[in-house]
């Protein structure tokens, strides 16, 4: 049994992001997983100062803002998925911002991670957020599990969700 946190960057909360979630759920937790969503859009979280305050603090960003709550949901993870519709090419800022602000946790626990990426939009232009995910968890050493590019995807969600163990 995994326990998998969903970090969804959608601003909608009942989009077509949310519905392609909702699959991944339905099947990750049909196999026995544990599932925690965190709507990203309804949290107070603030860009990454670049003030490097969590490296001498041993991995605690020095802003006090709802990203502790991510960040103590992803310590708690085995697997982490990132879900977001495709603005301009990529992921949103509310996405974004949660990803540059990982690094203070990321540098006070780098355990390993396995990751999903899903993502929403009409035709086929994936390549920049592939390209993007690509590069951060390469640079990580993280595993991707797989992905869902696409509107309408749901039984390709669900059946991903359901192979994760």
């Amino acid at each position: 049994m995994a326990k998998i946190l969903i970090l969804n960057g959608s601003p909608r909360k009942n989009g077509k992001t949310a519905s392609l979630v909702k699959a991944f759920i339905e099947g990750a937790e049909s196999v026995g997983n544990e599932v925690k969503e965190l709507y990203l859009q309804g949290m107070n979280i603030g860009g990454c100062l670049a003030c490097e305050g969590c490296q001498s603090n041993g991995g605690t960003c020095v802003q006090k803002d709802d990203m502790q709550i991510v960040s103590e949901d992803f310590l708690w993870a085995d697997v982490v998925v990132f879900a977001s519709p495709q603005y301009w090419g990529t992921i949103t800022g509310q996405l974004k911002i949660v990803i540059d602000r990982l690094y203070a946790v990321l540098f006070g626990s780098p355990k390993m991670k396995q990751f999903v990426v899903i993502m929403t939009a009409r035709g086929n232009m994936y390549e920049m957020t592939e390209d993007f995910f690509s590069i951060f968890t390469r640079f990580l050493g993280w595993k991707n599990l797989g992905n869902v590019f696409g509107v309408g995807k749901e039984d390709e969600a669900r059946t991903l969700g359901a192979s994760i163990e």
